[in-house]
């Protein structure tokens, strides 16, 4: 599917294909990583089984005041899900993919560098902060900045 396609799909009123987010939760805590999708029942990507997990991403306001961060919101589930909300290791690696039910091998978007910054949780409910593992690794612009055309931006190194 095309970046258009996949935005046409994603604005469109009705569309006959589904869209997923996939979920790939890596912890020094975990025997093997956690691969959940917010569906109702289990999808095979790229081979791997992704199991039915109720949860929603809530994206940030694009207002450039703060670093971007997520919210996961999901029901507190197992007792081994609060296990590894509560660990004092190291915090999980979440991986976010969008996948379409037009074909569930192709990832449409991804997030890989989000990291569990804060929790909160009850008897119902978990709240997660997925907040930038690393910064400085991750692509942020659209474009490259060149000295002949921003000279003051390296002034510095001159």
């Amino acid at each position: 599917m095309t970046t258009v396609e996949f935005e046409n799909t994603l604005h469109a009123d009705h569309d006959d294909h589904a869209i997923f987010f996939l979920m790939n939760i890596t912890s020094p805590q975990l025997d093997q990583p956690l691969y959940l999708v917010n569906n109702n029942e289990a999808i095979i990507s790229r081979g791997v089984v992704y199991e039915p997990f109720p949860f929603d991403v809530v994206l940030p306001p694009d207002d450039g005041s703060k670093p971007q961060a997520l919210k996961l919101n999901t029901f507190n589930l197992s007792p081994e899900f609060m296990d590894l909300v509560r660990q004092t290791q190291e915090p999980p690696l979440v991986k976010f993919e969008i996948v379409s039910t037009r074909d569930l091998n192709v990832v449409e978007k991804s997030i890989d560098f989000m990291q569990v910054g804060a929790a909160e949780y009850d008897a119902l409910s978990v709240s997660f902060t997925l907040a930038s593992s690393n910064f400085g690794a991750r692509k942020t612009l659209q474009a490259m900045y060149s000295q002949v055309e921003f000279p003051g931006l390296f002034f510095a190194l001159q």
